[in-house]
């Protein structure tokens, strides 16, 4: 008899537990799940970038040209007549830009610029360029013309990530690129009724390298450095290019930047009396947007 009350207590008491249990398990799944929060889109800093990533920088070039220049048509040993004699070396505003596209640790790249620059000169030296001739006090007439496009390939070799330690997040990257660098370059000359002028083309091979270093996912700081040349007895250019930019973004794919560029050529084709010479550069600020997408 003691046993069937023993039983009969416990009993009661689970019936009793599971009715107060179930509706707590009812309540539980009743409460909806957490809603989950949208992807942040901004990635933090050397985070990983989707596979295809592309880059426009349309800028302008606030250029000054130097050097001096021999065109065909002068007799053999003609002297040369300086950029800055022929008052060409004033700075100009310069349409240039760059479109490249990221995969990986490979880039693909081209630029270009397109310098015109045109004066009207009281020269203060005689000489000859081309057939026109021109004495101390002559007035003559000169445009210099140079589009450039600079196709190039360019693999990060190296690359630092930003550390939790770091107290300013920084990326650091350096790039080795090759390519070609292809100068369409006119020189056109008159004095009175005589007139001369002479375009020519020029391609050669260039090797550089590229560092950069992202700080605090909004500045960026770029050193870019390239030789090229193409070595021949009567068909023969070589060229030197540095460029340091600085860049903000105020918004994560669109900024600003600005920075400094300067090329340096030597570009001849012909003989004698045929001979086109060109030794100079082009150097000074630069400024633009960047747009990533």
């Amino acid at each position: 008899m003691r046993f069937a009350r023993f039983f009969t207590t416990i009993a009661v008491a689970a019936v009793s537990a599971t009715c107060v249990a179930e509706p707590v398990q009812e309540e539980s799944a009743s409460v909806p799940p957490p809603e989950s929060k949208p992807e942040d889109q901004s990635l933090p800093l050397g985070a990983a970038r989707p596979e295809w990533r592309f880059q426009f920088e349309p800028s302008a070039w606030y250029a000054g040209a130097s050097g001096k220049v021999r065109i065909a048509g002068a007799p053999a040993g003609t002297s040369t007549v300086r950029i800055n004699d022929l008052h060409l070396d004033n700075p100009i505003l310069t349409p240039s830009g760059e479109l490249s596209v990221r995969t990986g640790n490979w880039r693909f790249g081209l630029g270009t610029f397109f310098f015109s620059q045109n004066r009207l000169q009281t020269m203060a030296v005689p000489g000859q360029l081309g057939s026109v001739t021109f004495a101390a006090g002559q007035q003559v007439n000169s445009k210099m013309e140079q589009d450039e496009y600079m196709p190039v390939v360019g693999y990060e070799f190296w690359r630092r990530d930003p550390e939790s330690s770091d107290a300013v997040k920084v990326l650091g990257r350096l790039e080795a690129f090759g390519g070609a660098r292809l100068d369409d370059v006119k020189f056109s000359f008159s004095q009175g009724a005589a007139a001369a002028s002479q375009s020519e083309f020029f391609g050669q091979a260039i090797i550089g390298i590229k560092g950069s270093m992202d700080i605090a996912e909004q500045f960026s700081i770029d050193l870019e450095t390239s030789v090229g040349g193409w070595p021949g007895s009567s068909d023969y250019a070589w060229s030197w290019d540095i460029t340091v930019g600085f860049m903000w973004r105020p918004i994560p794919n669109v900024g600003i930047q600005a920075g400094y560029r300067n090329l340096v050529n030597e570009l001849r084709r012909g003989n004698d009396s045929q001979e086109f010479y060109y030794n100079g550069g082009l150097a000074g600020l630069f400024f633009g947007a960047v747009v990533r997408f």
